[in-house]
């Protein structure tokens, strides 16, 4: 073989063992496909919308490839571009949007898929597709809009909404605690005012009317609230655009920039009902169409000089006597109650049996409505079940801090004996009853001679002579001079005998003992 034939086999060879580049280096279709996340939305769920995230698809060939776009989604509208091409070793990014309808709510899940259709306007050898899951969360926010929604009336199914409860009570000044007194059932007529029954329920639906309070009290003639803005009969809205600013007709919803502070509904006074007792009607002003948020139930009177000039949409199903109740309450400035009447909820009931806690008790009867509570014990009888009354003996101490919770005579068993502290002879369980103990709920002190608050087993100075125990000579008895006649180590205070005539030392005895001992034995030695 001639060198020139060698030389040549060996550059082949050496070329063979290159590198290939990078974008030469996948055979075939192959593609790569991402998704960002949706970070969680929040929403009014009473109108649709929709929202974008943006998707990356890779190509790591030597081809052009052509790569078609899929989309499935939860419940979801969605659209993407339906094919894209990518240069070999590039990538492109496009956008999918999601719409949803009304009354969307939870996890939704959005899959992309990527699949190569062509690689240089031919089809693949092999198949090639990449798929990415994002997944996106809807949550309710009606504060962030005033408890208003663009929602359209005439296309909603919200008439099926025809039962609301009003959970009422009233506030309790001293802690600005609310106390449950009942609730009041309303059935929303949709035949005779579809407007005004929508508005109501929406309103209650979003919770504008939760925490707010009945500001007008007449008696004999009726209980108005709804003011959710001001609470004073001067504020409020209503829940949708409705073609009205403050009574006068727009076609703008911004109302001249009021904004939905402005936004009223059209009257539909008359539909033929009359302001009969425990009716449910739209507070307005003098001036048509101005209805917003502010309602009033009329008490056990009749009101006809009302009809045609208020829209009458519901009535009281269940509750008469709780209406009843609020208009005789007493009243001051302005005719508000002097105790605030608060709508603690407004929600959507299924009717009169409505029972949200599944203990078979009617929630209008429920003495714990959010509570099951089957046998409606109310130990201390204020209307409010043992399973959620929070004082059950109404002794003025929670029940998580009442160590007898059914009992209002006793709240305390400082030495856990399980005898409340008023009963127990020795609270602490020192042996020492409680009337002989400076200290009864401490085990370790007794006593306090000095009264200054400090038991003596932790008192350095009992007496409170400004003399510590260990260098006191009478301890227990105040002697600042620290005296002692008799120099017996025992202070003249606290010393029972402090004359020089003490009893002899034993060493003193010893001596006198001895002399009579020797003298005796003298006298004897003389006789023998």
């Amino acid at each position: 073989m001639s060198m020139r034939r060698i030389l040549t086999i060996l550059f082949c060879l050496s070329l063979l063992s290159l590198p290939m580049n990078a974008n030469a280096q996948t055979s075939g279709a192959a593609v790569s496909l991402e998704c960002e996340d949706i970070p969680l939305i929040v929403t009014d769920p009473l109108a649709g919308a929709n929202d974008s995230f943006e998707c990356t698809v890779s190509n790591p060939t030597a081809y052009v490839e052509k790569i078609a776009i899929q989309v499935t989604s939860d419940g979801l509208a969605s659209s993407a571009p339906g094919e894209i091409y990518v240069d070999a070793g590039s990538n492109e990014t496009f956008n999918v949007t999601v719409a949803w309808n009304p009354s969307m709510q939870g996890n939704r899940t959005i899959t992309v898929s990527a699949s190569v259709q062509e690689i240089n306007n031919v089809p693949p050898p092999n198949t090639a597709s990449s798929q990415a899951t994002t997944f996106i969360e809807f949550d309710y926010d009606y504060s962030a809009n005033g408890c208003t929604t663009a929602w359209d009336i005439t296309s909603s199914n919200y008439g099926s909404y025809q039962y609301i409860q009003l959970q009422i009570g009233t506030l309790n000044a001293t802690d600005n605690s609310t106390q449950h007194v009942g609730n009041i059932t309303l059935e929303l007529n949709y035949s005779a005012a579809p407007i005004h029954a929508e508005n109501f329920a929406l309103l209650s639906i979003m919770g504008c009317y939760d925490d707010t309070i009945f500001h007008r009290v007449i008696d004999n003639f009726m209980i108005q609230g709804g003011d959710f803005t001001n609470y004073d009969g001067s504020g409020g809205h209503a829940a949708s655009w409705q073609g009205f600013c403050n009574g006068q007709a727009s076609t703008n919803s911004s109302c001249g920039g009021s904004g939905s502070n402005a936004w009223t509904i059209p009257a539909e006074a008359n539909n033929g009902l009359s302001h009969s007792p425990y009716v449910l009607s739209m507070a307005k002003t003098a001036a048509p169409n101005t209805a917003g948020s502010q309602f009033f139930i009329v008490d056990d009177s009749s009101q006809n000089h009302l009809d045609e000039l208020h829209t009458v949409f519901g009535k009281v199903l269940d509750g008469t006597s709780v209406v009843d109740s609020i208009s005789a309450m007493t009243t001051g400035q302005n005719d508000r109650p002097v105790v605030d009447v608060i709508i603690e909820q407004a929600i959507v009931v299924s009717g009169v049996d409505y029972d949200p806690d599944s203990d078979g008790i009617n929630n209008e009867a429920d003495n714990c409505p959010d509570d099951a509570n089957p046998n409606q014990e109310d130990f201390d009888n204020d209307n409010m079940g043992d399973a959620c009354d929070e004082d059950n003996d109404n002794d003025l101490v929670n029940n998580s801090d009442d160590a007898f919770p059914f009992d209002v005579t006793e709240h305390s068993d400082f030495d856990g004996d399980g005898i409340g502290d008023n009963a127990d002879a020795d609270d602490d369980n020192d042996g020492l009853n409680d009337t002989d103990d400076a200290f009864d709920n401490d085990a370790n002190e007794t006593t306090d001679t000095d009264g200054d608050g400090i038991g003596n087993n932790a008192d350095a100075d009992d007496d409170g002579d400004g003399i510590v125990d260990e260098s006191d000579n009478c301890p227990l008895v105040a002697n600042a001079d620290q005296a002692d006649a008799d120099n017996d180590g025992v202070g003249t205070a606290c010393d029972a005998d402090e004359t020089e005539e003490e009893t002899p030392t034993v060493p003193a005895l010893g001596l006198a003992v001895t002399g009579m001992v020797v003298l005796l034995a003298s006298i004897i030695a003389r006789r023998d």
